[in-house]
């Protein structure tokens, strides 16, 4: 343990000599009814007489200053009362021992001291020990939260001690004396009364927290967090927590006095609020609250900030406030009928009797005694334990409310069950009777349906061959052409074989006895039909024979691919295949007038429905080309444009022409059915239409990009492998 007591000696100068000389002889100078006389070993005696009071408003003054002065005022309560102020304060002590006993004790009574400095002079000496709150606790001679100093004074001796005191609360000094054994004694006993108040604040926190944790009340969670906050306020004002809790904080030890009765407040404001129901009962009532808590936070702010006799006047101020607002507000939902209300307030009412002993004792009205003292304490661990009880009935109620709630309902049920079953059996009745007509309607739904989609794929079919209607003529024209090439190639390819019969022929006739003769005669005809050139000719009119039934194949493939009708069957498809069956048939319209530009990528074969697409791109391909031959007195050759990609998901196809384009009116109606652009008799108005189904259908999508004047790109993307 650190030793506290520290010492010097006294200059050699003249006021100090004179301040050191009136310091020793002044015993013998004071009147004696201002001399405490210790008179029993036996017991502890509390200092009620011999004190002198002083109060330094500077807080400049030093011990050398306060022994010479003369203005002491002597202190007529048996227990100081300095009150709350900034200043410093001296009290001068002055005790004669008529004992045989010279080593005594003396005990300020009095923990939560923030500067408490003692003086005395002994053996030529004067000494020194400062302790408080603003010192480590592990300083202390003592292991006890109040003040306790060794004094030495022989048989009919009188000493003076001084007393420097400085704090932001409140002082009450009870000072008492006695010999070590007693003033031991009396800690133990404290200790024990102390010990039994915070073993029920224990016992009470624990029982609450569990009831909390099981039935998951908030009640329970606010009175927990105040019993905490009580408990902890009381084991602070007797000086338990600076030597248990934070004994090398002085920060805690000084602010702890603000803190924790702020704290309180506002605990005991929250479960007011949450356990009497002030909010169901009383809206003007649960607002006040919201000012106590309000003001609390103020003496927070005041106290973190230093300014802490203003902290401690508003939470007395506030204490005040908060027990009688509390008070009244449960007594008037009490008369409302709510009955844990009326252990609320006599558990609340306990409690304030208990605060009210406690600060009559500060003013000096009622004597400073054990009762006195712990009637707070005490007050707090009844009104614990009867908060506890009240809870507890109001568990109960609840607990009955649940129960009568639950018959109640259990009777609902049953006249609910007893409705609901009459109503099945009328319900029942009415179901037999609308199933027929839904059965009924259901049936002609099924076929309206079925003629529906008779009608679409009619409808889709008719647009199709409306499509290769159009293009009769054109195809029609693009088989003769090469038919007539064939035909053409026929005649001369006839007479050439015929040559080459009869040249055959004039072999054949060829004998021994007329061999030369007859060669010669070959030779001859070999002249006449040019052998050589009848070969050639023969070449050529193969090849054109070739050609033309080879473009025919390829028109006749076109319109195979293009018409087929096998929809409804899935497959996997090469979509290059099909844009060049539908490009093959369209090539009247294109060719010569239009430059057709392909950017074929290498796309896997995709599962679609063939036919659908290939209407797609037909449909798509005429307005293309229609565009095109629209935009009339044009220096800029048409040009239709084909690109497909793909990557790991989806294959790409682009059709881009520089036709006329679309206004932004003609883009949001081009999907519409019936809408065209076109003269009458030009066009269904449902290509579109049909095109962005076709393409829903397949899970694909189709994006359109248009200027009017400028051309149009229709981007289509399609899944490579189909989900249905």
């Amino acid at each position: 343990m650190i030793d506290p007591f520290r010492y010097f000696h006294c200059t050699m100068n003249k006021k100090t000599l004179i301040n050191v000389l009136a310091f020793l002889f002044l015993p013998f100078l004071i009147n004696a009814e201002n001399i405490f006389l210790y008179t029993d070993p036996s017991s502890i005696m509390k200092i009620d007489k011999g004190i002198m009071y002083f109060q330094d408003e500077t807080n400049l003054l030093t011990i050398n200053d306060i022994v010479s002065r003369k203005d002491f005022i002597a202190v007529n309560q048996k227990v100081p009362n300095l009150g709350v102020t900034s200043s410093a304060q001296w009290l001068k002590i002055t005790i004669k021992n008529t004992t045989d006993v010279p080593k005594l004790l003396l005990k300020v009574d009095f923990p939560i001291i923030d500067e408490i400095e003692f003086y005395s002079f002994e053996d030529g000496k004067m000494r020194i020990e400062k302790m408080g709150e603003y010192k480590d606790f592990s300083e202390r001679r003592y292991n006890d939260p109040n003040y306790i100093y060794d004094i030495t004074i022989k048989n009919n001796q009188t000493q003076t001690y001084y007393l420097k005191i400085k704090s932001g609360e409140q002082i009450m000094l009870p000072i008492t004396i006695g010999t070590p054994q007693k003033i031991f004694e009396s800690i133990s006993t404290k200790d024990a009364i102390f010990g039994i108040y915070f073993g029920i604040i224990i016992v009470m926190f624990l029982y609450n927290l569990f009831l909390y944790f099981t039935v998951q009340d908030k009640s329970y969670l606010f009175y927990v967090i105040y019993i905490m906050c009580v408990g902890l306020t009381q084991t602070f004002l007797h000086g338990y927590t600076f030597k248990y809790l934070w004994p090398n904080s002085s920060w805690l030890a000084i602010h702890t006095m603000y803190l924790l009765p702020s704290f309180v407040g506002i605990a005991i404001a929250e479960f007011a609020k949450v356990f009497l129901q002030v909010k169901e009962h009383s809206k003007i009532l649960y607002k006040g609250f919201y000012i106590i808590n309000f003001i609390y936070i103020i003496c927070i702010i005041l106290a973190v900030t230093g300014n802490y006799n203003q902290s401690q006047q508003v939470i007395h101020i506030n204490a005040m406030l908060v027990s009688l607002y509390t008070l009244f507000v449960g007594f008037i939902i009490a008369r409302k009928g709510y009955r844990p209300a009326i252990f609320f307030s006599i558990a609340w009412f306990t409690f304030l009797i208990g605060v009210c002993l406690f600060i009559l004792k500060d003013l000096g009205v009622l004597p400073y005694n054990n009762f006195t003292v712990y009637a707070m304490p005490a007050g707090s661990a009844i009104e614990v334990v009867l908060l506890s009880l009240a809870l507890a009935d109001r568990i109960n109620i609840l607990k009955k409310e649940k129960e009568e709630s639950q018959a109640q309902a259990l009777r609902a049920l049953k006249e609910n069950e007893l409705i609901i079953t009459n109503q099945n059996i009328v319900l029942e009745r009415n179901v037999k009777k609308r199933t027929k007509q839904l059965q009924k309607t259901n049936n002609d739904l099924s076929s309206a349906l079925l003629e529906l989609k008779q009608a679409q794929s009619q409808l889709v079919n008719s647009e199709k061959m409306a499509s290769l209607g159009q293009l009769t003529a054109g195809i029609a024209h693009e088989i003769n052409n090469p038919i007539n090439f064939v035909v053409s190639n026929v005649k001369p390819l006839k007479r050439d074989i015929e040559d080459i019969y009869e040249l055959v022929n004039k072999y054949e006739t060829i004998e021994v006895q007329n061999i030369e003769s007859k060669i010669s005669e070959i030779n001859t005809f070999r002249n006449e039909i040019d052998y050589n050139y009848l070969k050639e000719e023969i070449g050529y009119l193969l090849k054109g024979i070739e050609d033309g039934a080879g473009r025919t194949a390829d028109i006749v493939k076109g319109l195979r691919v293009f018409s087929r009708l096998d929809e409804t069957d899935l497959k996997r498809t090469n979509i290059t295949e099909g844009l060049n069956s539908t490009l093959t048939l369209l090539n009247p319209e294109i060719s010569g007038s239009i430059e057709l530009v392909k950017n074929f990528g290498n796309i896997p074969e995709i599962e679609c429905f063939p036919g659908k697409l290939n209407q797609v791109f037909m449909n798509i391909f005429n307005n293309a080309i229609y565009a095109i031959k629209a935009k009339k007195d044009s220096q800029e050759k048409g040009q239709l444009t084909i690109s497909t990609s793909a990557d790991n998901l989806n294959v790409y196809i682009s059709i881009k022409d520089n036709g006329i384009g679309m206004t932004d009116a003609v883009k949001a109606k081009i999907f519409e059915p019936f809408f065209t652009t076109k003269a009458v008799g030009k066009g269904t108005g449902l290509g579109m239409s049909i095109t962005f189904s076709i393409i829903r259908d397949h899970n694909g999508s189709i994006e359109l990009n248009t200027e009017a004047g400028v051309g149009t790109e229709f981007i289509i993307v399609l899944p490579i492998t189909y989900k249905n």
